[in-house]
């Protein structure tokens, strides 16, 4: 039980405190606030100096949100341009590798190495486009089966009939051409664009300078188409000259009249399972350097017995009499029943095709029988073709080689003797 002292006490301190003037609650009530104010203060410092780093005497976080000035964060850093590209073969086309960075970050690798593209270069998220090198490359060509070095000489070929360069383009394409690694597709597509180049080059007016096959020639004194046939040695009847110049008198030349000469030699390849005769320009001497000039449709003989071999044109006749080996029957030359038609290039064999006589380039009365095998052997041809040939090819210079498909046959030495005095190599 409480002393009656405590209980005075305790009633005294349970008294509400008179903050009146003169009233109850004086000094001593003051120097309670006073103290509860020094020990308040004292502790907003002490957390003031906790919330302070170890050491700092600058001001505190949340004094730099007021008083700072609002931070503009650095720039973003912009990346630098690729390097440069080191020299790379044209059929070595490089790309530049766009990994997510490190030590193998923009470098090169060859085309068969070809990490998935990363967005380094389009940070918002659109996919990136991978960057091909390929220097000095044109427009690619559609696959095909043709080998490496026929699709170059294409390409060249492409280049060079792009720049208007149609002598530069007839050489590589011939190159393309004559290769065994040529498809068959891209055969055919090299047929048509060379005769087309041919028709500029070789069978119109024009004379092209660097045409190693044509020349220019002013018409002189005493000079017939003949004369200048022999006169500048030219491996051609003098027939082609009339025709390419357009010259319906031969006899009528005019001093100083301009001609364009074809000088030649041309030879023929036979595809017997296509019934195509190709007819190519240089020398027998030089079959590697053939140059493709047009193709022909041709007739054979049936039962394939057109001999595989290789041949030079013997003899030539116009409007030819003939009789037929088999039964004897005999056609005057201005027979129009002649199934031989107005020209006559006969062959003669070389190597093991010695064997092999009486065959020949001939027209035909039946054109129906033209990509058939319907002649005893020969090789038959429509009348404007094989007036052609008898104008390009020539004896003793001319080859004439017949083989199976579409293959192409390598250069067979030629040993032709009395070739008149030719200079081939001009």
């Amino acid at each position: 039980m409480a002393l009656p002292s405590q209980t005075e006490r305790t009633a005294e301190m349970s008294r509400p405190v008179m903050t009146r003037t003169g009233g109850q609650g004086g000094p001593p009530n003051k120097i309670v606030l006073g103290v509860v104010t020094l020990v308040l203060a004292a502790g907003a410092v002490y957390g003031i100096m906790r919330l302070l780093p170890s050491g700092s005497t600058g001001p505190s976080n949340a004094e730099a949100k007021l008083t700072s000035k609002p931070t503009v964060p650095p720039p973003k850093s912009i990346a630098p341009p690729p390097p440069t590209l080191p020299p790379t073969p044209a059929d070595s086309p490089m790309i530049l590798s766009q990994g997510k960075g490190g030590a193998d970050a923009g470098a090169f690798s060859k085309s068969t190495d070809r990490p998935g593209p990363a967005n380094v270069f389009n940070p918002n998220g659109a996919p990136p486009t991978p960057v091909v090198v390929n220097p000095g490359a044109t427009t690619s060509l559609p696959p095909t089966s043709s080998g490496a070095s026929v699709r170059s000489f294409i390409e060249a070929g492409d280049r060079a009939f792009a720049s208007n360069k149609l002598v530069e383009a007839r050489v590589s394409y011939s190159r393309a051409l004559l290769s065994p690694e040529i498809a068959r597709a891209d055969a055919e597509v090299l047929r048509a664009k060379l005769t087309t180049v041919n028709d500029d080059l070789l069978f119109s007016s024009k004379v092209v300078a660097g045409d190693p096959l044509v020349e220019s020639y002013s018409v002189a004194s005493g000079d017939s188409l003949d004369r200048i046939k022999k006169k500048r040695d030219l491996a051609v009847d003098w027939r082609l000259l009339a025709r390419i110049n357009k010259v319906s008198n031969p006899t009528a030349l005019k001093i100083g009249q301009k001609l364009k000469l074809v000088r030649g030699p041309f030879s023929a390849i036979v595809h017997k399972n296509d019934f195509r005769l190709d007819l190519f320009a240089g020398s027998p001497d030089e079959q590697e350097n053939w140059l493709y000039i047009r193709s022909f449709k041709v007739g054979l003989g049936e039962g394939g017995n057109t001999p595989v071999g290789t041949f030079f044109i013997k003899s030539k006749m116009v409007n030819p009499a003939w009789t037929n080996p088999k039964t004897g029957q005999h056609f005057d030359a201005n027979d129009p029943a002649n199934p031989v038609g107005e020209y006559w290039l006969g062959w003669e064999g070389l190597g093991d095709s010695k064997i092999y006589t009486g065959f020949g380039l001939h027209g035909t009365i039946d054109p129906g029988s033209i990509g058939q095998a319907k002649s005893m052997g020969c090789v038959r041809m429509l009348p404007d073709d094989i007036a052609q040939m008898y104008e390009l090819l020539i004896e003793q210079a001319s080859l004439v080689k017949i083989v199976e498909g579409d293959q192409v046959p390598g250069p067979t030495p030629v040993q032709l003797e009395g070739r008149g005095g030719l200079d081939l190599t001009k």
